[in-house]
């Protein structure tokens, strides 16, 4: 069986999702579709707006086989950190055969793309001299690192395609399996629509053939994630319906969503204010270096503006400047609300492109071959049932578990609390199965 992977959030799944699912079996051919999913917390610093689970779950009706949750160092890192652990996750399972991917331009998978990511994946002295002396003038990494690699192969290299988020991510897509010397097909796929988008666009009738995304709509363009969640979280109810009367949002994905907001409320990062300026206030003595991200200087700046925190959202606004962006700052707060410290051992390695374990989540009824397989053929230890992880996992994987179970029995204490409802913790829920 030939098996294609995505690395994804789905915060909210939406119609462009389920696009990128279709046309991804489309072009790769395979068999079966494994979606590598984040869990409670992403990559932007903040919280999922529905659990990892309810995500899963509307993956697996929208065209996912199986789902697996991308550990939660990984799910809340930086691009690179991102790519490298849903890579190293899709390389774990021993199965996967393609990685498909969203990008503004699919000329990012071109040759030149692909020497560079291979020149990329183990940082020569060079490269690393001129990027330690951009980051010395304070530029913010990112920009540091694309004035590195341009001054040291800007010659052959048209860099201007690696400004688009997406473009960029998939870059990292790419340059992670070099650094794992992993072969695996590239499945690009165009993205119809703009990362920054602040609005959805109307609807979109040709998207939609019997309820589902059309794989080769001609004039369709996609709401971005960024504008479903605005638009979810100022008045779900009513934008529920206009999503999905303007196929932004699946059918069933919008059943199962107004099924959820019956029950619970949707998430973001200002509900976490409290516990965050709790650990803020508790680590505040001897600083925030230990935890991942988090450099001296940053460290610094949370001690002297502490006693002007009011919220989440307001402190990441406060703290972030010239060098350090937004994204980074919120980051660097999750890791520290999440205690992620860095003085752990390195859960992944140059020469080791597997992690500690797989974790599933959910799977179609339909592709119990392919869970099979995997159990057959997984690199690592595969997770189906929590309350069996601590028989199957090393002491040092059982650290990085845990650190997931924590997020999730915070993540879950937070709905409790914001909603007056509670759902089952990650030891008796059970995986999703449609």
């Amino acid at each position: 069986m030939k098996i294609c992977g995505i690395i994804a959030e789905y915060n909210p799944f939406h119609s462009g999702h389920a696009y990128q699912i279709a046309k991804a079996r489309k072009q790769s051919r395979c068999d079966y579709v494994i979606s590598v999913m984040s869990g409670d917390f992403v990559q932007r610093g903040a919280p999922a707006l529905t659990d990892k689970y309810s995500r899963a779950r509307e993956a697996l009706y929208e065209g996912a086989d199986l789902v697996l949750m991308l550990p939660v160092y990984g799910s809340t890192a930086s691009a690179e950190g991102f790519a490298r652990a849903g890579v190293a996750a899709l390389l774990s399972t021993g199965i996967v055969d393609a990685i498909s991917f969203g990008c503004e331009d699919t000329s990012v998978c071109s040759e030149p793309y692909l020497r560079l990511a291979q020149k990329l994946a183990h940082e020569q002295t060079d490269f690393r001299t001129a990027l330690a002396d951009r980051l010395a003038t304070g530029v913010p990494y990112a920009r540091a690192r694309v004035e590195a690699v341009r001054s040291c192969f800007g010659r052959d290299f048209d860099l201007s395609l690696l400004d688009s988020p997406n473009n960029l991510l998939a870059f990292e897509y790419i340059r992670a399996l070099a650094r794992f010397d992993a072969n695996m097909e590239l499945v690009p796929v165009r993205r119809l629509g703009s990362y920054h988008d602040t609005g959805c666009p109307d609807a979109n009738d040709s998207a939609v053939a019997d309820g589902r995304v059309n794989t080769s709509p001609a004039d369709v363009v996609f709401a971005s994630a960024s504008a479903c969640r605005r638009a979810l979280l100022s008045d779900s109810a009513k934008e529920l319906q206009a999503l999905e009367h303007a196929c932004q949002i699946p059918a069933e994905v919008c059943r199962l969503l107004v099924d959820y907001t019956n029950n619970y409320d949707f998430l973001q990062e200002d509900d976490f204010s409290l516990p965050l300026h709790y650990a803020l206030l508790a680590q505040r003595d001897s600083g925030y270096e230990t935890f991942l991200d988090c450099g001296g200087d940053l460290s610094a700046r949370i001690i002297k503006q502490l006693d002007s925190f009011e919220n989440f959202s307001q402190f990441c606004d406060l703290l972030k400047n010239k060098s350090v962006t937004r994204a980074r700052v919120a980051r660097v707060l999750t890791h520290i609300l999440l205690q992620l410290s860095a003085q752990m051992p390195a859960p992944l390695t140059s020469d080791n492109g597997t992690l500690p374990y797989l974790r599933v989540l959910g799977f179609r009824q339909s592709a119990a071959p392919l869970l099979h397989e995997l159990k057959q053929r997984a690199r690592v230890p595969l997770i189906t049932r929590v309350p069996e992880a601590e028989r199957m996992l090393s002491s040092e994987a059982m650290m990085y578990f845990k650190q997931d179970l924590f997020a999730a029995e915070l993540y879950r204490s937070v709905l409790l609390q914001k909603c007056g409802r509670c759902y089952p913790d990650d030891y008796r829920r059970k995986i999703e199965i449609v």
